[in-house]
């Protein structure tokens, strides 16, 4: 699996599995080949003015304005959700930790996910989702790659490889989100990126069913000779991921011209994964 970090400035480490994909940020570029890409990333004309989050960036991660996010919104219902109830310690799926907390059902049009956190008096300083916040970022994925999202883990247990100068923000892969303490305060733009990129893993694998699939990917995010990020660098899972955010909020607006022309190749290899 792989791991995903919100941008805070600082590496964190990689790990991977043969069975699901998942996602870690990191915003130092500090290696010969980030150098390169960097490099690259410059020559390609750039977008200004509200299309300027498209352009290749030289630091972190990607990251769409919270209008972005607002319009896709527009395309979805209102969130419905449950009435908490008290779960009872248990590993959460296949990839949380172990935490006793509450289980909510979120109801978007025709889809509900399941979203399972600490109790607030367990969050309280750990700058973690809430489950309205968690509601409104999934409202703000399309809902043909929502619905490879099934959970929602809230864990009050920082990630084993967090350190005090890396912090591993959240995980996605198999249907699940996990999304982990963090060191800072946290907004609604913060979950709709991390949950669009997260949710990126669990639409991936519905396309990559052996290790052809990200091989397939990384040939025409190549050829685009250009990265998003230079985490897109990690390997091509969360070069997709990084992708898929710019994908979703720029399709059908005045920014999807100037993205197609960025990452041409990407962006066709996404539409041929629509069309199937």
């Amino acid at each position: 699996m792989d791991w995903y970090e919100h941008d805070d400035g600082v590496r964190t480490r990689q790990t991977r599995s043969q069975t699901s994909v998942r996602g870690v940020l990191t915003g130092d570029i500090d290696t010969a080949e980030e150098r390169l890409s960097l490099a690259r990333s410059r020559v390609v004309a750039a977008s200004s003015g509200p299309c300027a989050f498209v352009n290749p960036v030289a630091r972190g991660i990607v990251r769409a304005p919270p209008e972005a996010f607002d319009r896709l919104r527009g395309h979805s219902g209102a969130a419905t959700i449950s009435p908490q109830q008290a779960r009872a310690p248990e590993k959460c799926g296949a990839i949380g930790p172990v935490f006793p907390g509450v289980e909510q059902q979120v109801q978007i049009d025709s889809q509900r996910f399941r979203v399972i956190r600490p109790t607030d008096a367990v969050c309280a300083g750990k700058n973690l989702a809430t489950t309205v916040q968690i509601a409104e970022a999934l409202r703000a994925v399309p809902a043909f790659q929502r619905a490879e999202t099934n959970e929602i883990f809230v864990s009050p247990i920082p990630h084993p490889n967090t350190t005090a100068t890396s912090t591993t923000a959240g995980e996605g892969g198999a249907g699940e989100i996990v999304l982990y303490p963090m060191s800072s305060v946290q907004t609604q733009n913060d979950f709709d990126n991390r949950i669009t990129h997260e949710s990126g893993h669990n639409f991936q694998g519905k396309f990559w069913l052996d290790s052809q699939g990200g091989a397939q990917w990384q040939v025409q995010a190549s050829l685009d000779n250009r990265r998003p990020s230079p985490y897109c660098l990690k390997d091509s899972g969360e070069d997709f991921s990084e992708f898929n955010v710019l994908f979703n909020t720029t399709r059908g607006t005045r920014c999807e011209l100037t993205c197609r022309q960025i990452y041409p190749h990407r962006w066709a290899k996404m539409i041929e994964y629509l069309l199937r």
